[in-house]
């Protein structure tokens, strides 16, 4: 990672309804994962659901009975503590996984002013999306530039930016990936560009 991440913490959350015994940690899914990155914090945070389970206590000649259940905890289930937590908003780098991806990035990879080289961070969520492909997957690739520079210049930039993240995509994944690579250099920001910390948010290639 960079050396000016001064911390790194991993955090593992796993949502059961009922106690169950360490075998059935192997029938749990990942239902959300994110990997953030600032100049202060690294961390992913990762959340997996459990099968759940019915537990009936003193049920005719039983003490304890447990039935399966269908439940299925909801995407904007797992996203609520994470967004009150405001990680969406401090986050640099993430992850989102097994989501409603319609109209929205399942990977967000960032770079250094006037740069399309991949940081050590994003190599790595780049390896987590990779992780996630299935066989003939396809990726729509776009690169988005800060307000710096002109229209023509940030335009080649940001294709740049594209072009480097699905080369990379596609000499990592072990399955066949194809991808459409895009720029829309500084015309689609995150934020008004406003100040150093904002254009940094985006100099960026994001991935559907």
């Amino acid at each position: 990672m960079h050396n000016n991440i001064t911390a790194f913490c991993l955090i593992s959350a796993t949502l059961v309804l009922t106690s169950l015994p360490l075998s059935a940690a192997q029938n749990n899914q990942t239902a959300l994962q994110q990997y953030c990155n600032s100049p202060e914090l690294a961390y992913e945070y990762k959340v997996e659901v459990a099968p759940a389970y019915r537990v009936q206590t003193n049920h005719g000649a039983f003490m304890q009975l447990e039935q399966g259940t269908r439940y299925s905890a909801s995407v904007e289930f797992l996203q609520q503590p994470m967004l009150q937590a405001g990680l969406s908003r401090e986050c640099v780098e993430y992850l989102l996984t097994k989501a409603d991806t319609i109209d929205q990035a399942v990977a967000r990879v960032y770079f250094s002013f006037d740069s399309a080289e991949l940081t050590d961070a994003s190599r790595y969520v780049l390896a987590q999306l990779i992780g996630q492909l299935q066989q003939h997957s396809h990726l729509s690739v776009e690169g988005h530039t800060d307000n710096i520079g002109s229209d023509a210049y940030n335009f080649a930039l940001g294709l740049r930016r594209a072009e480097r993240v699905a080369d990379y995509v596609q000499q990592q994944a072990l399955v066949h990936v194809t991808t459409e690579v895009l720029s829309s250099g500084a015309r689609q920001p995150l934020n008004d560009n406003a100040t150093a910390q904002q254009r940094a948010q985006n100099r960026r290639v994001e991935i559907k």
